[in-house]
């Protein structure tokens, strides 16, 4: 908060004792003061209720681009231990192809070069995450303290605490620009709890509730991703392939190719 405001305040708690000495005029004039004094203590207000807003919604794309990278890592990691079995097969049943076994180590070197880069840029990500705030306890009526705070369960692995808190905004405010990403928080706690068909209900939820959010093509990812946990392929080819069918360009429209390519084919 500025400067500004405490001088602000001291004028306004000067002008209140002096107000029924001084003439009418005078205290037209206090009270005119005070009321802009006012004013512009509510504008500060209202800045400051819009950068905790934007801190929090730059965190929430940065939380979704590192699980994106990790999602990349995972699968890279799962295709160059592929590759490294089809090597060890190759070279074992027809070492006369040299040039076979050369193509799949080159192959394998570059996934490995671009799992480094990921990595890196993971690192990058995780470090640049600004720091949420830790509240022991959360005022009534304050929607950036208990997104902050249920955000901050799930980061520290309280996943039921976390779903409670999440769950509490999403029916408090439910018209919230982050009401959609509180949905969405949910589904990725009981992702992480390995509880997946309780995780495509929250996210079809979100799809039901916030049809709009930016959130809906990370929920349609994510659910494809618990439908092949659940080994139920088909279902999360074609959640995959609408997915990239209606979000031909978001981030998870890539990695939805990436599954279909690699896990899928």
């Amino acid at each position: 908060m500025s400067k500004k405001v405490p001088t602000l305040l001291a004028l306004a708690l000067l002008v209140l004792p002096m107000a029924d000495a001084r003439p009418v005029a005078d205290q037209r004039e206090e009270h005119a003061q005070l009321k802009l004094a006012l004013d512009e203590l509510k504008a500060e207000v209202i800045v400051l209720e819009r950068q905790v807003r934007s801190m929090q919604e730059r965190l929430d794309r940065n939380s979704g681009q590192v699980n994106a990278l990790i999602t990349q890592i995972v699968d890279n990691v799962s295709a160059i231990r592929q590759a490294q079995s089809r090597v060890a097969e190759g070279s074992t049943s027809a070492l006369g192809s040299v040039s076979g076994l050369g193509e799949r180590l080159s192959a394998t070197n570059e996934r490995i070069d671009r799992l480094s880069g990921q990595l890196a840029e993971l690192k990058k990500l995780v470090e640049n995450l600004p720091k949420l705030p830790t509240f022991t306890t959360i005022s009534p009526g304050n929607p950036d303290q208990l997104f902050a705070a249920a955000y901050g369960d799930y980061s520290r692995g309280n996943y039921d605490l976390a779903i409670s808190e999440f769950r509490q905004y999403v029916e408090t405010y439910p018209t919230s620009e982050m009401a959609d990403n509180a949905q969405y928080w949910i589904g990725e706690c009981l992702l992480s709890k390995k509880q997946y068909t309780e995780a495509i209900g929250e996210f079809d939820r979100l799809l039901m509730l916030f049809p709009k959010g930016d959130k809906v093509p990370g929920a349609r990812f994510k659910k494809g991703l618990a439908l092949v946990e659940l080994g139920q392929a088909d279902a999360a080819r074609a959640e995959f392939t609408a997915l990239i069918r209606l979000y031909p360009k978001s981030n998870e429209a890539t990695l939805a190719r990436q599954q279909l390519g690699d896990r899928l084919s």
